[in-house]
């Protein structure tokens, strides 16, 4: 279960890095993806050290099953 979860929450982050991401079905946990997904929303909403808002991640739509 744990292995699920730490490969679903890469997911939107290698999304919202450009990443094509192929994952097999029975490591996918919808419940995991959206928190990481809310996770990384808020952490991207935060201004960067720079001061530039960094951009949005990708939507659950964009990603590639089999």
């Amino acid at each position: 279960m744990e292995q699920k979860k730490v490969a679903t929450r890469a997911i939107p982050t290698l999304l919202a890095a450009g990443y094509r991401v192929n994952i097999h079905p029975g490591l996918f946990d919808e419940a995991t993806y959206r928190t990481a997904v809310a996770q990384l929303r808020t952490q991207r909403a935060t201004p960067t050290a720079a001061g530039t808002p960094a951009p949005a991640p990708a939507t659950p739509a964009a990603r590639s099953r089999p």
